[in-house]
């Protein structure tokens, strides 16, 4: 099934992807298929098990499938200080 979502992109992940969003429709299932895909797109250094997905504000699991219409965000560790 197509899915149409829309993705942010916060820290290092938008320094790689050199973008802030961007809207994608895709077939893919689950959150971790779609981490992986962006990241060969974009050439992300962080795997998978270093990131969190939240979607629609909301923290979730990479396992969970996707959900039509939403606003998918991948969260890199961050450095404070």
């Amino acid at each position: 099934m197509t899915k149409s979502i829309k993705l942010r992109y916060f820290a290092s992940l938008q320094e790689e992807a050199k973008i802030a969003e961007e809207n994608l429709v895709t077939n893919l299932n689950t959150y971790q298929e779609l981490y992986d895909f962006l990241a060969k797109r974009h050439g992300f250094n962080l795997s998978s098990s270093q990131v969190k997905v939240a979607v629609n504000d909301e923290f979730t699991t990479m396992e969970n499938a996707i959900l039509d219409q939403s606003t998918v965000v991948f969260i890199p560790p961050v450095a404070g200080g």
